[in-house]
């Protein structure tokens, strides 16, 4: 495990919670929990995939 740990980029564990965190809102809000309104996500989605193609890239 601690080997995997070192090879996992900081960018990736960022991305990693803020997709399970986006996740979470976005269940709560369909189940009713709270309301949360953030009319730009999709620009975040856009951004979230430029920079894992160009962190995949870079790797190549």
């Amino acid at each position: 495990m601690d080997n995997y740990l070192n090879r996992m980029s900081i960018g990736g564990l960022v991305l990693g919670i803020f997709i399970i965190s986006w996740g979470i809102v976005w269940l709560g809000n369909d189940m009713g929990l709270w309301n949360i309104s953030f009319p730009f996500w999709p620009i975040i989605v856009i951004l979230a995939g430029f920079v894992i193609l160009l962190h995949g890239l870079k790797n190549h």
